[in-house]
């Protein structure tokens, strides 16, 4: 019987057969090396498949141009330059937020040591008017009517004023001396000012104290993102969930498993932070104490530390802080597409100001937690394994906080820890107008530093919207 491509096919006769495949008319008993047909077959299948495809053009899905080695590791260079240098203009505001947040209110309070200089104030003068009193009652510069017989005695009294003056010295309390701070003690007027800790760091402590910390930072932020992929990685393979790849919640919505992929990667956020909790305690080590400390080196301290694994105490505000952004990055893109049907290709606009709000929701989740997390890290680094090495005690910039557990540090900043003022009610009104005092410092005392996060989300929003991704709906 003749093949098709002896000629054309008398039953089909507008057929056209196809250019591409394996010729049938190749000879079979062409053989190879001297193998035999069998083998004469297999090589002419190998060689005629190498131009099975060679009409389909690919070139408007791959590059010519293959990137070379050197290429990619100066791109990874300038990946890294990039996030050092990100890390070194916002480090700054990270090392003010950290010791506001560390710092304990009750100590070096300002309203609080206005008022004791205001009571000592109407204590001396109201001594002061007793004693103009008493001299001006007991004068011995007044007429006497009644005189004696007897010779008159000069006798020494002392005058009016030298004698006003010694009783004001023994009656008018004295105000208490105040221990000398040490001269890298910052004192700080208010709780919430970052400009003066700031401020404070650059005069005591020069540029070392404003950018402390940088390196370590860096190093932490670098093996934070790389720990994540990898343990992403390897946890979707153990679960057997579809790996939702590198490019985070903008491929988690076209994932096929999108909330199996969001537990991958809120668990996988989880490892990181308990796997890096030693690096990111010798960060807060680093932040709060003075520069004069030799030996600040990121490879001694963590050789100093008695364990490489999380300490108990810090176990569940590390889970809770390292929960929070891939819980709410990951899953606002989901609700919006299934519940709001706002889409990022469809609905840029609208998409990137709901990411907005959802980063801002984050920020303010996250801060109280992460404020507890800091002051856990400092009782830790105080306690006696941490400091076995050290001949000296635990020193800091600041007179630290208390750690009582999650929602015991919570209750105590807010309910407990220093004194706020509250502006006057009809119910509570203090005498002349006055502002009423209450104990702890509010919910403002758990979000220190939210002023700084702000600028930073809308600088990116805008920047973002401004640029040539803007448009295009892309990661916020």
């Amino acid at each position: 019987m003749s093949t098709t491509r002896e000629g054309p096919n008398p039953l089909r006769p507008y057929y056209i057969p196809p250019s591409i495949g394996i010729r049938q008319d190749t000879p079979a008993s062409l053989g190879t090396h001297g193998l035999g047909t069998r083998n004469g077959s297999a090589a002419s299948y190998a060689s005629s498949a190498r131009d099975v495809f060679s009409e389909i053009d690919y070139s408007d899905y791959l590059s010519n141009e293959s990137q070379s080695s050197f290429e990619s590791l100066q791109q990874t260079l300038n990946d890294w330059l990039y996030r050092y240098m990100s890390v070194l203009l916002a480090q700054p505001f990270d090392v003010a937020k950290t010791i506001l947040q560390v710092r304990s209110q009750e100590a070096g309070e300002g309203s609080a040591s206005i008022h004791l200089d205001d009571n000592l104030r109407s204590q001396t003068s109201r001594y002061r008017r007793n004693d103009d009193y008493l001299s001006d009652d007991s004068d011995q510069d007044e007429l006497t009517y009644f005189t004696s017989t007897a010779p008159p005695s000069r006798s020494y009294s002392p005058s009016k004023s030298r004698r006003r003056g010694s009783d004001r010295s023994i009656s008018s309390p004295e105000p208490p001396s105040k221990p000398q701070d040490p001269p890298y003690k910052l004192v700080l007027k208010r709780p919430d000012a970052l400009m003066e800790v700031i401020s404070q760091e650059w005069t005591k402590e020069g540029a070392w104290g404003v950018w402390k910390g940088t390196n370590i930072t860096f190093v932490y932020a670098l093996l934070t993102q790389t720990v994540e992929n990898w343990s992403r990685g390897l946890i979707a393979a153990l679960m057997n969930v579809p790996d939702s790849g590198l490019g985070g919640s903008a491929d988690m919505i076209d994932a096929s498993y999108p909330w199996a992929s969001l537990g991958v990667a809120v668990a996988a956020a989880a490892v990181t932070g308990l796997a890096l909790s030693p690096l990111d305690l010798v960060r807060t080590k680093l932040i709060m104490t003075p520069v004069s400390i030799p030996k600040r080196s990121l490879t001694h301290n963590l050789r100093s530390l008695p364990s490489y694994a999380c300490p108990p105490s810090l176990f569940l505000p590390t889970v809770l802080h390292s929960l929070i952004t891939p819980a709410i990055s990951h899953s606002t893109p989901l609700l919006l597409r299934s519940h709001l049907s706002i889409d990022p290709v469809l609905t840029p606009a609208t998409y990137s100001i709901a990411r907005l709000f959802s980063r801002t929701i984050e920020l303010f989740i996250k801060l109280p937690l992460e404020t507890v997390l800091r002051r856990g890290q400092i009782a830790v680094l105080s306690s006696h394994p941490y400091r076995i090495q050290d001949t000296n005690d635990f020193q800091t910039v600041v007179e630290v906080g208390p750690y009582k557990g999650v929602l015991g540090t919570i209750w105590s900043i807010a309910r407990e820890e220093g004194v706020s003022d509250e502006p006057p009610s009809p119910n509570k009104l203090s005498k002349k107008g006055k502002k009423v005092e209450r104990r702890g410092q509010g919910m403002e005392g758990l979000w220190r530093g939210w002023r700084v996060g702000m600028w930073g989300l809308v600088g990116v929003w805008g920047a973002n919207a401004l640029g040539p991704s803007g448009s295009s709906g892309g990661e916020f």
